[in-house]
């Protein structure tokens, strides 16, 4: 008889689960600077397309990701419940959700992004590149579904060294990828913006495959995909009471993203590519909120299985706590040196001229951004997603997006109105997240209480 390999999340608690994702997500977060370096390599201008349509990648790997994660949580509580034979089943049915997806976002990115690009108001050779990339990186957003898939299930077992290993793959073939792109090799000659796309998916199928020999042939997990097909409704009912309405936050703000890049072109190409210079440097802030993000996940969705709520309390405030002090001290270190980042991947005097000044704004907006991140995941793995989803949409759209527009434009302040308006933005979504999580009506959401009351 086959031995159900365990999970040791709990056993490993927050530190054993998040060190390892310190790795991951520092691999992660490095991609996009790196991407960014080499297109700067190309022209500021094909830096400013990619950075001006990532947000369009970034809403179709959202819409897996939020997906992969609310399926992770609820195989989480019920293995957290000792429910092993149901939390796999669950696992195998929200792999069927997430492939459909990601063929319907390879469709949607590759066929519906450059529509979009054509859309922005975007200046004539930035749209250009714009198009080139979008055209092709779908196939990319499509592998990172598929790989979704295999990193929550290792992050469910308690092993999430291996998506640590994963991404430093994913890192090294990015990187050669974009070399051979930019400066060519020998006889192969520079294919710029094409050739960067393709890295990206050549590196994402490259860690693809190995998390799949990691769950398949290094852990040996058997999921039971003809009982998961079985009883597909039944089990994926619950993954979609989370995974509907949260899905809808990170498409929203995403959305917001590329409204304020919009709003960027529109005042001129210096402030489009300042703020994507800005944004995707302070996107590697990020590393270790998210990691933090996801060991909380899985550890509260195990607590929250076993109804230790008053554990799970402690468990968000001690990841909070430690997310404000890394982020703000990593934040501090890109505001010190924002010249010389900067410097990296532009020579244009106006840009470096106002780096201090956009860095500074940044860097105010990361504790609260950091807040939204721990307490919205928190929320959205004990299956309390709606209120905090529905909140946060209503905030962006009514408040943050006029703002935006009216400090960027009428008032004339240009990247800094936009700035100003990002940093409000986040400060209101985390008080609302914050008083939600502390009234504790996130208690009632879970799956195994659900079934109980039912």
């Amino acid at each position: 008889m086959q031995r159900t390999p365990k999970s040791r999340v709990l056993d490993k608690g927050l530190w054993g689960m998040s060190a390892p994702m310190f790795l991951d997500q520092a691999v992660t977060y490095t991609i996009p600077l790196v991407d960014m370096y080499f297109l700067s390599r190309v022209s500021d201008s094909a830096a400013a397309a990619v950075g001006a349509v990532t947000p369009l990648v970034f809403v179709a790997n959202a819409f897996l990701q939020v997906s992969a994660f609310a399926g992770a949580s609820i195989a989480g509580q019920r293995i957290g419940a000792n429910d092993y034979q149901r939390g796999n089943a669950t696992i195998g049915a929200y792999t069927f959700l997430v492939l459909a997806l990601s063929v319907i976002a390879i469709i949607a990115v590759n066929k519906g992004g450059p529509v979009i690009a054509g859309m922005m108001n975007l200046s004539a050779p930035v749209q250009a590149y714009a198009v080139e990339y979008l055209s092709l990186i779908g196939w990319m957003v499509g592998l990172w579904g598929c790989r979704l898939i295999y990193q929550t299930i290792l992050n469910i077992y308690g092993a999430p060294k291996w998506n640590s290993y994963s991404n430093i793959i994913l890192f090294t073939v990015n990187v050669l990828g974009n070399m051979l792109a930019v400066y060519g090799f020998q006889s192969i000659p520079p294919s710029g913006i094409t050739g960067v796309a393709t890295a990206s998916i050549s590196a994402a199928l490259c860690s693809l495959l190995f998390v799949m020999a990691a769950v398949h042939f290094r852990l040996r997990i058997h999921l039971p995909f003809k009982a998961s097909f079985a009883q597909f409704g039944l089990l994926i009912t619950p993954v979609l009471l989370i995974a509907a309405p949260a899905i809808l936050e990170p498409m929203s703000f995403q959305g917001y993203m590329i409204v304020l890049n919009v709003i960027a072109a529109s005042v001129g190409d210096l402030a489009l590519k300042v703020k994507i210079y800005t944004y995707n440097t302070f996107l590697f802030c990020l590393m270790i909120s998210i990691a933090l993000s996801m060991a909380t996940e899985a550890i509260i969705a195990q607590r929250v299985g076993r109804q230790e709520f008053d554990l799970a309390h402690l468990q968000l405030k001690q990841s909070l706590k430690m997310s404000l002090i890394g982020t703000t001290l990593l934040a501090s270190f890109w505001l010190a040196f924002n010249q010389p980042i900067l410097k990296l991947f532009t020579s244009d005097p106006e840009i470096i001229k106002i780096g201090f000044w956009v860095f500074l704004l940044g860097f105010l907006a990361e504790p609260m951004r950091t807040t939204n991140i721990i307490i919205g995941s928190a929320l959205r793995c004990t299956g309390d997603a709606t209120f905090t989803s529905v909140s946060s949409i209503a905030v962006i759209w009514l408040f943050s997006v006029p703002l935006a527009y009216v400090l960027a434009v009428p008032f004339h302040l240009g990247i800094f109105g936009l700035l100003i308006a990002a940093i409000l933005d986040e400060a209101v979504r985390a008080v609302i997240k914050y008083f939600r999580w502390k009234a504790r009506k996130w208690q009632n959401y879970g799956v195994v209480i659900r079934e109980t009351i039912i």
